[in-house]
């Protein structure tokens, strides 16, 4: 269902905007014969010159050919074309803005015969109509690029429909940049912060070279048209192809195979090479060449179209659960995209939004910054597991010390008990009771002072009481516990010990910082209300700074300590509880609420 939905919204977001974001569904009026009629009723919206340009005295439009050599008798992309369309315009005289789409070649615009515009001048010309016909004449001429002529529709409007149409296009494209620069550095910092994961990385490469792709409006507003730039945008959207090609191997578990890692990996970025090669130096000495580069590309799409099939397809055989389904997604939108780009027939240019591979490749980056999301889940709660897994091994090392140590208690008491009964027996045979008396206060002093083994039924409970409040007693603090805790809790044990273990220490560090001879004192209760595990903490601290100052560490290690009291809080909210903090003078108190619902009968 995941997949056919994205198929779904992809197929929808391409036919609505082709036919409501295009240049060539715009509507009329339409050019005819060399001649674009149109009206001012027409000045509010923009008007795309399509139709009825002549070129070299033959009618065409705009689109239809991309190049020279689709031309009766062309051979090659390189050439000369003129472009003539007359403008006719029925309403007050006005000035209008010419808006100039890419021409990768050496041009001159003219209009009526003075020259208004040429290469490397800017994207707009300026355009009275009103007092007659208006004669647009384009000259160009093709020496280098595979593109020939006029590519792509001119626009012509009004100064305010124009810029709104500006407007608009850039914040597009800002928004689809910001957004892969965005992710390409949160993968970054997550790279970095995961130990090298090789999903971040590549996800990250995906994002900056679809940036550098979506790129070209500020690029050709700044520096124009050149043909650097244009083997930058195809290198680029070979790269984001690539970068979806080997995080789906990742996904499939390809990408450790030699034959992978040696042959294919290497050959999808020496194509994005290739690239940038051929349209610098190679098709500008080549014009033939052209063709032989538009298959190979054509070719390379397809190609990486069938690997994330095939990557899907080993996906979910191998039951690689939701990363298939993901890729899948990826191959149908691709597919999707290279299925428009083929049924279109060249009449397809965005007015405002994007191009139909640039809306493929924002939904590559989305589809994958998902699966990336859900990939640095899973590695959180790995991570989780890992600290819960060391906190109960820290326990239990705690709890085996303490054992241990109540072990070598009980045998020296078992010990002093035989001599303790020896002693007692010989008074109370000597009639001594006086000092039979004395000996029985002696020994029942040393008994209270002995820490206490038993504090709850809950055996977790007990055992973290026992580790710490016995140490806490030897060090000289007085200790109070009250801990009526049932022997069952329906709390997770590294909850527990979480909470628990940083409670006392935490108690046990404050007491500890204060000066000698304070009054350093731990009082504890625990107690079950009405599906509630109340705690309550009182210990002596030293007086804060600042009344408003927060809680903080006091340890030289501030780097590894000072996480206790997130730690609780962050136990709190997964038991549907609250921690509260709150100091006044020299005493400290902390209350948690835990909820712990009743078993259903």
């Amino acid at each position: 269902m995941f997949t056919l939905s994205v198929l779904a919204a992809f197929s929808v977001l391409l036919a609505l905007t082709y036919r409501f974001d295009n240049k060539y569904t715009a509507g009329p009026p339409y050019g005819e014969g060399g001649v674009f009629a149109f009206t001012e009723a027409d000045l509010d919206r923009p008007l795309f010159l399509i139709d009825g340009w002549l070129l070299n005295g033959r009618e065409v439009f705009i689109g239809q050919y991309s190049n020279f050599s689709h031309l009766s008798g062309g051979t090659s992309p390189f050439g000369e074309g003129n472009y003539r369309l007359t403008l006719r315009y029925s309403g007050a005289p006005t000035t209008l803005l010419l808006e100039i789409p890419p021409v990768f070649t050496e041009y001159i615009l003219y209009v009526d015969g003075a020259a208004a515009a040429e290469t490397g001048g800017g994207g707009t010309a300026v355009v009275s109509v009103g007092e007659g016909d208006t004669v647009l004449e384009l000259h160009t001429v093709n020496r280098s690029h595979y593109y020939s002529g006029l590519t792509y529709p001119p626009a012509l409007g009004t100064a305010a429909v124009m810029d709104r149409l500006f407007s608009v296009r850039t914040l597009v494209y800002a928004a689809l940049c910001a957004a892969a620069l965005t992710l390409a550095l949160f993968s970054l910092v997550l790279w970095v912060s995961r130990a090298r994961d090789a999903l971040f990385r590549q996800f990250g490469l995906l994002c900056l070279a679809f940036a550098v792709h979506c790129a070209h409006p500020f690029v050709w507003k700044l520096w124009g048209y050149s043909r650097l730039w244009y083997a930058v945008e195809d290198a680029s959207w070979l790269l984001v192809l690539a970068q979806a090609a080997a995080l789906a191997a990742l996904c499939a578990g390809l990408e450790q195979k030699s034959w992978y890692r040696r042959l294919l990996r290497p050959a999808t970025l020496l194509l994005c090479l290739f690239c940038t090669v051929s349209v610098l130096f190679i098709i500008p000495n080549a014009g033939n060449f052209v063709n032989f580069y538009g298959a190979v590309i054509d070719c390379y799409k397809l190609a990486v179209w069938a690997w994330l099939a095939l990557c899907a397809g080993l996906g979910l055989a191998r039951r690689a659960g939701w990363t298939a389904f993901f890729v899948l997604a990826a191959c149908g939108v691709l597919g999707v995209s290279l299925a428009a780009g083929i049924g279109d027939s060249n009449a397809y240019e965005p007015i405002c939004g994007a191009w139909q591979n640039e809306y493929a490749g924002f939904a590559l980056v989305l589809l994958f910054g998902a699966l990336m999301v859900r990939r640095n889940g899973l590695l959180l709660r790995q991570n989780a597991e890992l600290q819960s897994v060391k906190l109960q091994n820290r326990f239990a090392a705690e709890s085996a010390a303490q054992m241990r140590a109540s072990i070598t208690q009980v045998r020296g008491l078992k010990h002093e008990l035989r001599h303790h009964v020896e002693t007692l027996g010989a008074l109370h045979a000597a009639g001594d009771d006086e000092r039979l008396g004395a000996y029985l206060a002696r020994l029942s002093g040393e008994t209270e002072a002995l820490p206490p083994l038993y504090y709850a039924e809950n055996f977790l409970v007990n055992a973290l009481l026992a580790g710490r409040l016995g140490p806490a007693r030897e060090r000289g603090i007085r200790v109070e516990c009250a801990a009526a805790v049932p022997e069952r809790l329906p709390i997770a044990d590294s909850d527990l010990c979480i909470l628990l273990t940083n409670l006392l220490d935490n108690a046990v560090e404050a007491c500890e910082r204060l000066p000698p001879g304070a009054d350093r004192f731990i009082s504890l209760s625990l107690e079950v209300k009405r599906e509630l595990l109340l705690i309550t903490c009182v210990n002596s601290a030293p007086p804060r700074p600042e009344a408003g100052a927060p809680f903080a560490t006091a340890k030289a290690d501030s780097e590894s300590h000072g996480l206790g009291i997130p730690a609780m809080r962050r136990v709190a909210e997964r038991c549907d509880g609250a921690l509260e903090l709150r100091q006044e003078g020299g005493v400290f108190t902390l209350r948690a609420a835990l909820r712990v619902p009743q078993p259903s009968e």
